[in-house]
């Protein structure tokens, strides 16, 4: 079962892991088909693994830090409440997931109707909340690539950095995301004609949150 040439020329030798792909293919019997991201520590994949699609992470070859066992066991934390992706099967340098077919929030957000972007903005601030209370800090909750909208619901994705710790701010990060000064939040502050009143109430209530 060869790797598609035109698949691994999406990645730089550089910082494939050509080695932990093939073993994801002798040894788990995984078929790679595409490439779906590269992040500062791994490379996120799409494949077939027991007759169904998934995301497979492998660390970076130029990475100086393997996080995936980390990431595989927050996830699995994570597994009862059904807000991120769930783990298949995972090892010192795969991890191999459910593939969450939908969209990153910073290019869905233009595109969703009203009713949906109410329940995405309720989706994230419910999820933030959870991560708080189990004490697992995401630590890139900014920047709206990592939460995926599909038809049914919202995803959280990509615990790469995450730590679990006593004090988090997972629910803050969500609140400067979703009605702080970024693209983002003036889209959503538009599109559910939330006045200055409401972000100063809100902004406030955050602050409040945080002291907690």
């Amino acid at each position: 079962m060869k790797i598609k040439e035109e698949i691994l020329k999406k990645i730089p030798e550089n910082i494939l892991n050509i080695e932990a792909l093939n073993r994801l293919k002798e040894i788990k019997k995984v078929k790679i088909i595409d490439v779906l991201g590269k992040g500062h520590r791994g490379v996120v994949l799409k494949g077939i693994y027991n007759n169904k699609e998934v995301a497979i992470k492998i660390p970076r070859k130029d990475s100086p830090k393997n996080t995936i066992e980390n990431e595989a066991m927050i996830l699995n934390m994570l597994k009862k409440y059904n807000i991120a992706p769930k783990v298949y099967d995972y090892g010192e340098d795969y991890l191999i997931m459910e593939f969450i077919d939908g969209e990153e929030l910073k290019s869905a957000v233009d595109k969703l109707e009203k009713n949906k972007l109410l329940k995405v903005v309720e989706d994230i601030l419910r999820i933030t909340l959870k991560l708080d209370n189990l004490g697992i800090e995401h630590k890139e909750i900014q920047g709206g690539r990592h939460f995926l909208i599909t038809n049914e619901k919202t995803y959280i994705i990509d615990f790469d950095k995450a730590k679990i710790k006593k004090t988090t701010k997972n629910f803050t990060g969500a609140i400067a995301l979703l009605f702080g000064e970024g693209k983002i939040s003036k889209t959503i502050r538009e599109k559910l004609n939330i006045d200055n009143d409401e972000i100063t109430f809100i902004r406030k209530f955050a602050k409040t949150y945080k002291k907690l």
